[in-house]
């Protein structure tokens, strides 16, 4: 899944240094976390950063997590390993081809959508695995050049 923002919407807020003071305690005791008076807004801060990574979710992650799933999320800024951009991709070379009017565009998106068939879908699913693997020898590759380098 890519990080768009709608697929990375917050289960719940996380304290901020912006936050009120109380407003910070109040998160924290609602997590269990003992908070002893007086204290610092800054030593607050240090008691999220040692919990955060257990209440740091995102909504969609939990709903498939709930029905046995794992989201498995895309490096930022890699859109050519998102198979869902070669389908829109082809839908909008569809409407491109086929529109003479605007009033005709939405119609021809829907017609754009139904053209990609299961076994496009295949493709560039297949293509961004062929993507993903150049990746990987790449990675491998630089990792070879950096340990010639260090020597």
């Amino acid at each position: 899944m890519d990080n768009a923002s709608y697929h990375s919407v917050k289960k719940q807020k996380i304290p901020v240094r912006s936050w009120k003071k109380q407003a910070i305690i109040d998160w924290l005791e609602s997590k269990g976390v003992i908070v002893t008076h007086p204290i610092v807004k800054n030593d607050l801060m240090k008691k999220v950063y040692k919990i955060k990574k257990h209440h740091d979710t995102y909504v969609i992650d939990e709903y498939a997590k709930d029905n046995g799933k794992l989201v498995l999320r895309l490096p930022p800024y890699h859109c050519e390993l998102n198979p869902i951009e070669l389908a829109w991709s082809s839908v909008k070379s569809y409407v491109h081809n086929n529109t003479i009017k605007l009033k005709d565009v939405m119609e021809l998106l829907k017609k754009g959508v139904e053209h990609v068939s299961p076994d496009m879908w295949k493709n560039f699913i297949e293509h961004v695995k062929k993507v993903e693997d150049k990746f990987w020898d790449l990675e491998h590759i630089t990792d070879e050049l950096m340990d010639e380098l260090r020597r």
